[in-house]
């Protein structure tokens, strides 16, 4: 093949493309972790010439640089191996004549960065995706909605998977704090605090969760209002989105301690 019959042009939308070919191939770990990191690629010129030995004298080389925080670009690492075949796929060599050198991971600073927990399904990983977009772009107030959203799906599957009601007999759904106080409710009859710390705690959030479905209705983007600042905007952001893990956790552990009785 000659140097003219390659298109040296990388496929349109890659980063969305290799998130993808993740989510669909049971990396849906990965995937998340690449959608709140940037992807960037360096051409390195002639691929031979670049040290990629073999009959690649028309070929280029690609450097790709995954940027994020430490503890995505350090599971991403571990990973490698993984990325460098998908991406290698996903470069079609044979059509773009492009090949891929090597990956650097960069750990990038980031005025705000949460934690959600890690859940299955595109209606979350979509939602995941959107509130680390708007957080990557200093933007809290953009979350609130959808870190709502995201808080209320997670929390009716938590309560149907224990068989706690989410609506009443009308079928009108539970709000968000009644939610939670069901957990804290089941969590203490179960004897699933390891403190009385964590059940005091977890009590004081329904009032928390509450105030949150006001700031949600009066006070985001999910309805014409003027809307909460940026700082008080984060604040909330980041206790909404530690309940959120620290329930993860719980249902983690005692999960954990059902399968070892068996």
């Amino acid at each position: 093949m000659g140097q003219y019959d390659f298109s040296y042009e990388l496929p349109e939308n890659f980063q969305e493309q290799l998130i993808r070919h993740c989510q669909l191939n049971e990396c849906s770990d990965i995937a998340q972790r690449l959608a709140r990191c940037t992807l960037d690629y360096e051409d390195v010129g002639l691929a031979f010439y670049a040290g990629l030995k073999g009959d690649n004298w028309d070929k280029k080389a690609l450097d790709f640089t995954i940027g994020g925080s430490e503890n995505d670009t350090s599971y991403l690492k571990l990973k490698r191996k993984t990325l460098e075949s998908i991406i290698h796929k996903l470069l079609r060599p044979s059509k773009t004549g492009f090949l891929l050198r090597n990956i650097d991971f960069i750990i990038e600073d980031s005025d705000f960065e949460v934690v959600l927990p890690d859940e299955q399904g595109e209606t979350f990983e979509t939602l995941s995706r959107d509130i680390h977009d708007a957080l990557n772009k200093n933007e809290p107030t953009l979350v609130l909605d959808r870190l709502h959203t995201y808080s209320t799906k997670y929390l009716r599957e938590i309560c149907q998977k224990h068989e706690i009601g989410i609506a009443d007999s009308s079928g009108n759904h539970y709000a968000l704090h009644s939610l939670v106080g069901s957990l804290a409710k089941y969590y203490k009859t179960n004897k699933m605090f390891k403190s009385d710390f964590a059940e005091q705690a977890l009590k004081m959030s329904i009032s928390t969760f509450e105030k949150y479905n006001d700031i949600r209705n009066t006070k985001s983007y999910a309805h014409d209002n003027d809307v909460l600042d940026k700082a008080e905007a984060a604040y909330a952001i980041s206790i909404v989105t530690a309940t959120l893990t620290f329930i993860s956790k719980i249902e983690e552990d005692n999960s954990e301690d059902w399968e070892s009785f068996f």
